[in-house]
């Protein structure tokens, strides 16, 4: 990446530096400047970061070199967060940057207050024709491929691919990608009094990040709270439509199994990126218990790979937790999830093409809980549970009427209810059909999916 600073300049390119354009004014000419942070390897790398301290307000020059096509948000670009708020306060796009040949350029000096900055570049894609604003980009995958079948041509997978043929794009890419980065300058006798440090920043009293590092994984962590508490979370995610996420976390009450928090399409917003990237940051109130919160990526977008334009905090995608009281960090504590009340039977974990009963008995009238997550389909449910009694009557079952949504797709839901039964001997079923289940979904799971299927609790 070129810029006025490290290479080589002609008579102009010095006047140019030398000089500070305000209206109509020339400035004085400026001190000589110094390299603040240099973010150059987007060959090998798809987001680069970098952070930096002012201990006071200064005038911080930034150059970038990126690139984009008609219609996308640049697939090539930098960007400048306050590390505290997490918001952006400067970034590389169409109306900070101009054309210059193939390149977008982006020069220009920011009046940056005192305190901590992350500086940002991607280079997630190129033009697939090697040209700027012409037809549309290829995502860089830059892991490396197992086997031909693991190669999905619509993405590019296995970077030596560009190098020894494919799409058109390939060539024109291996010759300016060394051009692509982003730089920022102080001048000399201020450089030195800036302090830089590993991006990103985390949040104050910070217990738990769910940070995914692959497709299609689960993460989970368990806390307790001794007492009542003020919860920060801050969560960003994948949109994939219809009203659901691809990507996105929740917190269960470990005791109910129900939700407490969870990313909703009608509380997140936009995470900056391509129109999928999505954030949503709240502040919550827990009483007593015990939690478990989960964070789940579906197979494509995420840290391991971005197929489109990441969101403008990359390095926090997932789920964060933390305590903005600190009176309260000594009332929270990671901790297993607590037993629940006693099963009487279950039948979970269930499969497709399933049909199992399990069988318990009351030696006295009783109170049962009885939790089932299942799948509908239309107004009827495909996978679901009843309870028999001993001569073979349905005396609860699962329907579309008392089920709420369980998280995840739309059509996965929950039945939790509590039964007073009488004396004597019952069965529990479970009956699936040939998809969408344990751990096959072909849609997004539940939210507790180690209890897809039916549990029978003792109400004490």
């Amino acid at each position: 990446m070129q810029n006025p600073v490290l290479f080589t300049m002609n008579k102009v390119q010095m006047m140019a530096l030398s000089l500070v354009l305000i209206g109509s004014q020339v400035a004085a000419q400026t001190p000589r400047e110094q390299v603040l942070l240099s973010m150059k390897d987007a060959r090998a790398t798809e987001v680069q970061s970098q952070g930096f301290t002012l201990p006071k307000a200064m005038k911080v020059h930034v150059y970038a070199k990126g690139g984009g096509v008609e219609g996308e948000p640049f697939f090539a670009s930098g960007w400048i967060l306050n590390a505290a708020t997490r918001e952006v306060v400067w970034q590389m796009d169409g109306r900070t940057s101009h054309a210059d040949g193939v390149y977008q350029v982006a020069d220009a000096y920011l009046d940056l207050s005192q305190g901590s900055y992350e500086a940002y570049y991607t280079h997630h894609a190129y033009a697939q024709d090697g040209s700027f604003l012409m037809f549309s980009s290829r995502n860089l995958d830059r892991r490396p491929r197992k086997s031909e079948a693991d190669h999905d041509g619509s993405h590019g997978r296995w970077l030596l691919r560009l190098f020894t043929g494919g799409p058109r794009g390939h060539g024109a890419w291996e010759r300016r990608v060394g051009n692509y980065g982003m730089e920022l300058y102080l001048p000399a006798n201020e450089a030195a009094s800036v302090q830089k440090f590993k991006a990103p920043l985390n949040w104050n009293n910070e217990f738990i990040a769910l940070v995914p590092d692959k497709d299609g994984g689960r993460w989970t962590a368990s806390f307790h709270a001794r007492r009542a508490v003020t919860l920060h979370v801050y969560s960003q995610g994948e949109y994939a439509g219809d009203n659901e996420f691809a990507d996105y976390g929740w917190i269960l009450d470990a005791r109910t199994r129900r939700p407490v928090w969870e990313m909703s399409t009608q509380k997140a917003q936009y995470g900056g990126g391509d129109k999928k990237n999505r954030r949503q940051v709240e502040t919550i109130q827990l009483p007593p218990g015990d939690y478990i919160a989960t964070y789940v990526t579906d197979g494509s977008h995420s840290p391991a790979d971005w197929n489109a334009a990441p969101p403008c905090d990359p390095l926090r995608y997932g789920l964060i937790l933390a305590l903005p009281k600190d009176g309260d960090k000594s009332q929270v504590e990671l901790a297993p999830a607590p037993a629940t009340a006693p099963v009487l039977a279950e039948l979970v974990r269930m499969g497709n093409h399933q049909n199992e009963r399990r069988s318990f008995t009351l030696q006295a009238p009783a109170k049962v809980r009885i939790y089932a997550i299942g799948e509908r389909e239309e107004d009827e449910l495909a996978d679901t549970a009843w309870i028999e009694d001993g001569h073979g009557k349905t005396v609860w079952s699962m329907s579309v009427k008392n089920t709420l949504h369980a998280g995840g797709a739309e059509k996965n839901r929950v039945a939790d209810e509590v039964l007073n039964l009488s004396k004597g001997s019952y069965i529990l079923c479970f009956r699936t059909d040939g998809s969408h289940s344990y751990p096959k979904w072909n849609d997004a799971a539940p939210w507790d999916t180690e209890h897809y299927g039916a549990t029978v609790y003792a109400v004490k």
